[in-house]
């Protein structure tokens, strides 16, 4: 896998935790699961506690909760997640979600972890499309966090297990335009079940455009 090398200016532009969902906009479910979910935002402590159902987030049709912001240009999203309970499927899936719509076959990209500890990147690049992914080897549940840069067309992930400083592992080039809806997503593996996730450190920020090489 290729290293992305890029440069950025230092200035950027943090939206705030101040309105009834923190630094997101809306919440609601994607693909109509059988069973809703829901977010709750903590403003003293600015953590999401997430509950989504959903028959899965793969092949051509997604169902989860999302809490999502529009958000346009170069941006960086991070997160730090744990799962709640042994839950009722291994897979699944709580973490970071880029999309171009909210239709259940829209385009998008995300970096989840599974129940069992899993993190895997997933990609759609066009409407419709069979959902492409890459699973990393892990070693059992924890507490993960995530982030995602976009550059353009090119999104670079990072993660970190419990505490441990962020790792790059890789990067992919997906063309979702601009703008695009960017949050955390929720979703249970088994479309009449709720799973809870806890997101904490959350954080939005628009990134310049990177300077011109000369």
């Amino acid at each position: 896998m290729r290293i992305l090398l890029f440069v950025l200016v230092l200035a950027t532009t943090a939206f705030g935790q101040g309105g009834k969902l923190g630094v997101f906009a809306k919440s609601g479910d994607v693909g109509d699961p059988v069973t809703k979910g829901s977010t709750e935002f903590d403003a003293k402590t600015g953590q999401y506690r997430i509950a989504g159902a959903g028959a899965n987030m793969w092949a051509n049709a997604d169902q989860f909760q999302y809490v999502y912001r529009e958000i346009s240009g170069n941006f960086s999203i991070a997160a730090t997640v744990q799962f709640l309970g042994e839950g009722a499927i291994a897979h699944r899936k709580a973490g970071l979600v880029i999309r171009k719509t909210l239709e259940t076959d829209s385009p998008m990209l995300d970096i989840v972890l599974h129940g069992n500890g899993m993190q895997g990147v997933q990609w759609r690049n066009t409407k419709g499309d069979i959902t492409n992914a890459m699973d990393f080897p892990f070693d059992g549940p924890g507490k993960f966090q995530f982030k995602l840069i976009r550059m353009g067309n090119a999104i670079t992930i990072y993660t970190a297990k419990d505490g441990a400083e962020l790792k790059e592992l890789g990067h992919t080039q997906v063309a979702l335009g601009s703008p695009v809806l960017a949050g955390l997503g929720v979703c249970s593996h088994k479309a009449d079940t709720l799973e809870t996730a806890v997101f904490s450190n959350v954080s939005i920020e628009q990134l310049p455009t990177p300077a011109a090489k000369k």
